[in-house]
């Protein structure tokens, strides 16, 4: 969970695209897989190596989804914060404080069965290191949309984490003038498939009411932040 929550941050958020139809990703995060759903707004983050929740973003609210002895249970995420606080939800020394470049090289990759730019990435750290990246852009509506409930969910933990926003933002601008989403980050972020088809029925729906986590709840949502 920690590496999934500063990856999405580490790219921010898009100004919203146009409402395609439903879709589903795969997408390799890290040393995860996530298996997002997604249709206009709402989406359902799966990740690899945690069969027990998952992340679901429903009418503008971010929820983490547990399922205990059977029974699903949601909670709202800045709650999970607040149980995990630093465990999970510390800002990583990497993540972007400057953006300095955001420059198409002139190379051209296809990732995901589309068709990308290839950008250097020039930016500062949290730690004041000077460093750079390639990643392929593309300007498809659905792949702007997959970025967007990505980022979403991403902009949701920074509020919860209260994780250093300015890095993020001005990413969000470049990516936002361009018109463009992220297919993949060097090794870190690659968007494996993306096939925009009518989800399953209560694929999107919040499974139970929001509930507090305490006690053995709240050291099993600890258990998962720290994978």
């Amino acid at each position: 969970m920690r590496s999934l929550a500063w990856l999405l941050l580490a790219w921010g958020c898009l100004a919203p695209a146009a409402v395609l139809a439903a879709a589903q990703a795969t997408v390799r995060a890290g040393d995860r897989t996530l298996t997002v759903a997604f249709d206009g707004p709402d989406a359902r983050v799966d990740v690899s190596g945690v069969a027990q929740g998952y992340f679901l973003l429903r009418d503008g609210r971010l929820y983490t989804v547990l399922r205990m002895n059977g029974t699903p249970m949601a909670m709202d995420a800045q709650a999970a914060a607040g149980l995990l606080g630093s465990l999970a939800w510390k800002p990583s020394p990497q993540m972007i404080d400057s953006l300095t470049a955001l420059e198409p090289t002139g190379e051209h990759q296809t990732v995901a069965g589309r068709a990308g730019e290839v950008y250097e990435v020039s930016y500062r750290d949290l730690e004041g290191r000077d460093r750079s990246g390639k990643g392929v852009l593309g300007d498809q509506p659905e792949v702007r949309e997959l970025t967007q409930v990505l980022a979403a969910i991403a902009q949701r933990l920074q509020t919860a984490s209260q994780a250093p926003a300015q890095g993020m933002e001005q990413v969000v601008g470049a990516l936002d003038d361009r018109g463009l989403g992220v297919l993949s980050y060097g090794s870190e972020f690659r968007v494996e498939t993306l096939t925009v088809a009518p989800l399953a029925p209560g694929r999107l729906d919040l499974p139970a009411q929001p509930s507090a986590l305490k006690g053995e709840l709240g050291k099993l949502l600890q258990g998962l932040g720290g994978r």
